[in-house]
Formats: C-alpha cells, structure tokens, sequence
C-alpha cells in the first residue's frame, strides 16, 4: 500500500537565515482540534517529506503503477479513463498526460463520490466540493474517499483532485505554475454527466489542505482566475474558498523553516522547487537561498499571496470576482493546524506556521466583496488537518451560518 504521511504539501523547504515568519495575533480562540479526528486518519509513512492529511482506514490495497487501463471504461478520444467504483462508492478518473496541459507530462486525477439517495438527477444537490489532495495525499488511491463521505453526508457532490500522480512531480514547480493543470481538471469535472446531473450548479467549494491548500489560491492570483474564468472557479450564486495549512508567501516560509534542523529536508525541496539548487546542508553557505537573491526571486514573488507585503505582485483584483448582483459575498476560511508541542516538520507537528494562514487571512479580509475568517486548532497536526475535529465540523458550520 503506497501511502506516504506528512505529504500533503510537496512544497516545503527553507533556507538558513536568521530571521523567520512573524508571528500574529490570533482572531479566533484556540479550540482542541485533537477531538475525533482520527476517524478521516489512515495508515502513514512517518518518513514521508511534508504533505499530509486526513485519511480514510479503508484506503483500497492498490498502486497507481499497477493500474490497468484495459479494465476499465475508457475514452481514448481525450486520454480520459475511468475506472470501476471502489467500495467506498467513489470512482477514480484518469487523464492520460493531463490532457497534454502543462507543466510536466503526468498523469493528473479526480476521484468522484456521489450519495444518490441525497444527489440526483430527479433532485440535484446545491453543493459541490472539489478538494484539492496535498502533495502525497494520493486522492487516486482513496486515501480521502472517507473525507469525501463525510461532505456526501453534509449534501455535497464530492470530488477530490489532484493535478500530479507522484510526490516528486508534485515539488518541481512553483504553485503557481498549476493554474492550467487545477483548470483542466475543473472543466473535466464539471462536464462529467453524472456530476452535471447529481449538482444543480449553485454552489461551488474549492478546498484543500497542505500542498492542496496552496496551490489553488497561488494560482487564482496568478491568472485572476475568479475573473477569466467564472465557468470553472465560480458557483451559479456561492462560491467558497476553504485552505487549510496552505502556504502564502514562500518567502517568509523558508526562513521559519531554515529555524529547526527538523525542517532540513523541507529545505531543500523548496529551494529545488524554484530551480535554485538543492542544498546538502541546512544553510545559506551554498548562496543560492532565498535569502541570498535566487536567479529565480520572481518566481518565488509569484509564490507569495500575501497582499502588500514585500515582492509579492498580487492585489485584491487578482483573489477576487467580478462585481455581480448574483453573486453575493465571496467566502474565503483559512484554517492552521498548528501540531502543539511535537517537533515542527515532524508527523504530529507544526508543519506549516499559523503565520501562513493569518497572513493570507489578513490580506485578503480587507478586499471589497470578500467575507473572511480564520480559524487555529492548537492541538492538531499537519497530518489531521481538516479532519473531523481539526476543522471539518466548524467549516461546514461557518458555511451554513453564511448561506452556503
């Protein structure tokens, strides 16, 4: 069974400077996120690098390599393959080369759960979620198809995607950079007859924890996604954007993590991330860091979506939608995980800092047609976040307070 742990953000890395992240202030009161969240918890490889999630117990003994195309139902006419329902309900859909969209030449995903007792072409559910998998998450093998149950359960069409099919893949690119990938998969899934059937179109999720949870909003600011294409990123009258541990500002994330040997290995895959070397020491005496001027500092700014701070080019108009009597308030929740007193970096620790989220949170609160919020489980580790106990119950309450 592949299943890699911390694994959700393929994105990790930080150089040695001496100053880290800035802490703030915290808006919401600490909750014991630690309550039942094992119940979304798999199996996890402790060794994995820095991408984990919630889990399912009853992840299907099976491996991408080994997935056989000629049993199952394929359209050879656009690389899309499907296979057979797993026993959880979901079904796991291929795109061959990602539709030849870049970057890279892997395959990229989607995994489909549809309650049909609750969603269906006689009575269409309102709601549709995509979660975007964190960098190891694996959504192609089920690992979140008990996640998916549980927003099926809540009312949703549930998908979970994810644009690479390895973790190595995964961290060769600037977050950025997936906006086309996150697009096609989008326009994949909303095509898909029985989505288009079981979901009246109204209201749309995005959300995502680790990797999944930086990537969708890098790239919505790197292409005014919200605005150039309302068909893909848009509900009919709600859209929603729900982050969890998901990184803001690339920047600042390197020097927190250059502050614990821990994070070593984080280090080096975001610094190799932005095509500025691959340290073997944690430290800047390589001079390639992002603290010593990278070739490559735009491509790190591009990576940073926290508005107005130092290098970043985006502002409200890049995270927002067009002005529209439809559509009311845009909804942005940014959720931290904060892994308590275990070692940062570690399985049960703090692997990205509250900073991330407060950070993107304060920004973007501040954006006309936006209503925000942030939430910290003190108590919850990376891997758990967005679990049950570690934000799931609270944000599909906050949603339903809101309309949504």
């Amino acid at each position: 069974m592949r299943i890699a742990a911390l694994a959700l953000l393929g994105v990790l890395v930080g150089c040695g400077c001496s100053d880290g992240a800035a802490t703030s202030d915290q808006r919401v009161a600490p909750r014991d996120g630690a309550r039942d969240a094992a119940a979304d918890q798999g199996p996890v490889d402790g060794a994995a690098d820095a991408d984990a999630g919630p889990r399912d117990d009853t992840i299907e003994d099976t491996s991408y390599d080994s997935f056989d195309d000629s049993s199952a139902d394929s359209l050879p006419s656009d690389g899309l393959v499907v296979a057979d329902a797993a026993a959880s309900g979901a079904r796991l859909y291929t795109l061959k080369a990602c539709g030849g969209v870049a970057p890279g030449s892997e395959d990229c995903h989607f995994r489909v759960l549809i309650d049909a007792a609750t969603c269906s072409a006689q009575a269409p559910c309102d709601k549709l979620v995509i979660y975007w998998s964190g960098g190891e998450g694996f959504c192609y093998l089920g690992t979140y198809d008990g996640l998916l149950a549980r927003y099926a359960q809540a009312g949703y069409v549930a998908v979970c995607a994810q644009p690479f099919t390895t973790s190595g893949e995964t961290g060769k690119y600037p977050y950025y950079r997936e906006l086309d990938r996150m697009s096609e998969l989008l326009r994949r899934v909303r095509a898909l007859p029985e989505v288009a059937a079981a979901w009246s179109g109204d209201k749309l999720l995005i959300s995502g924890v680790s990797h999944g949870g930086t990537a969708p909003l890098l790239g919505i600011a790197s292409g005014q996604a919200l605005k150039a294409q309302p068909a893909l990123w848009l509900g009919r009258t709600r859209t929603a954007l729900v982050f969890y541990d998901g990184l803001s500002n690339l920047g600042s994330y390197e020097a927190w993590t250059a502050q614990s040997q821990s994070c070593a290995a984080m280090h080096r895959r975001t610094v190799a991330r932005y095509g500025d070397g691959t340290p073997l020491s944690h430290g800047c005496s390589n001079g390639k860091c992002y603290c010593a001027s990278p070739p490559h500092q735009a491509e790190w700014n591009k990576d940073n979506v926290q508005l107005g701070s130092s290098g970043s080019p985006y502002s409200c108009a890049d995270v927002t939608a067009a002005a529209s009597a439809a559509q009311p308030s845009l909804l942005y929740r940014f959720v931290a995980c904060s892994g308590g007193s275990a070692q940062p970096c570690g399985i049960l620790g703090d692997v990205i800092p509250d900073a991330q989220q407060q950070g993107a949170f304060d920004a973007i609160k501040t954006c006309a047609g936006v209503t925000a919020t942030y939430e910290r489980y003190p108590l919850c580790p990376h891997t758990l976040c967005g679990s049950k106990g570690c934000g799931f119950d609270d944000t599909i309450a906050w949603l339903t307070q809101q309309g949504f």
